[in-house]
């Protein structure tokens, strides 16, 4: 009998299989392995992003258009390029299912994501005519490009986890594949979802002002991975010198007898920062989302 993992691993190879449908079953994995990093992040994808950070595969741009009753799409072109650029930022916070279903459905090649009705306004204020529709447009390309980029996570998560001798059989995990999960003994690739163990955060205190030993642990081997994937993080457009910069920081704070979690959180928010330009290259999604996680361990 093949195991969870081994499943979700030829789920998400198959493109007739819905990737809202192999969520659930890394769901069902995340829960019996106690992999909460994991669980959390399959429930925002399942449920949507209503107040949360987003992964970097979910912020996009888009084209802002008005509609026109004689003329059709009509593009909005504002002053100066930072409010265009504004405007045609997308946070997609819908949930996959959502995203799926706005791909199915369009017609047109595209998605609208309608403008608030105060921007609305403010875009007619000074216009000899009135338009009531607005909205940024997403092609179905971009859109499926979100959930591709979900179902390549899901493929490197669970190719990490078979390496790491954690299969299953059936729909259970014996207790060496638990105890691997959750010691942390084992790191996943940089490219998974959850990349700390499942208890990362459990008895975390933001008051703390000397970070953990386990923490700092976890952090130093963030930074090693990431060392790691230097070079194609760099080709991929992350700013090198500040990235090494960071880094460098990191390792020296967190080799310190008393490491400052303030002064960690605060390397790792640089680093994260330095690999904005990297955003949508798969290994720079893996790298962010570790930095995530390690910002989130810290309070």
């Amino acid at each position: 009998m093949s195991g969870l993992v081994e499943e979700i691993q030829r789920d998400a190879l198959n493109a007739g299989v819905p990737v809202t449908t192999i969520l659930r079953k890394v769901k069902v994995a995340a829960a019996k392995l106690n992999l909460g990093a994991v669980e959390g992040w399959v429930e925002h994808e399942l449920n949507g992003y209503p107040n949360n950070d987003l992964p970097p595969y979910r912020k996009l741009r888009g084209r802002p258009q008005a509609f026109n009753p004689y003329n059709g799409w009509i593009p909005i072109i504002l002053s100066s390029d930072e409010q265009n650029e504004a405007l045609a930022a997308v946070n997609l916070r819908q949930s996959l299912p959502s995203v799926e279903d706005l791909i199915a459905k369009s017609s047109a090649g595209f998605a609208e994501m309608h403008l608030p009705p105060s921007v609305i306004r403010s875009l007619n204020q000074g216009s000899d005519v009135e338009l009531g529709r607005m909205s940024v447009h997403l092609s179905t390309t971009q859109l499926q490009g979100v959930v591709e980029a979900v179902r390549n996570a899901i493929l490197d998560w669970a190719l990490s986890l078979e390496k790491a001798g954690i299969k299953g059989e059936g729909f259970s995990f014996d207790t060496t594949e638990r105890t691997k999960a959750l010691t942390g003994s084992i790191t996943y690739n940089i490219n998974s979802i959850g990349s700390f163990n499942g208890i990362m955060g459990a008895e975390n205190t933001a008051g703390d002002i000397v970070a953990r030993p386990n923490d700092v642990e976890q952090i130093l081997e963030l930074t090693k991975q990431i060392w790691s994937s230097l070079p194609e993080l760099g080709k991929a457009g992350a700013e090198t010198p500040l990235l090494v910069e960071a880094l460098n920081a990191i390792e020296l704070e967190g080799k310190k007898p008393s490491p400052e979690r303030t002064r960690l959180r605060s390397l790792l928010l640089d680093a994260r920062q330095a690999m904005v330009g990297a955003a949508g290259n798969l290994t720079a999604e893996g790298a962010l989302s570790l930095l995530s996680a390690g910002i989130k361990l810290l309070g």
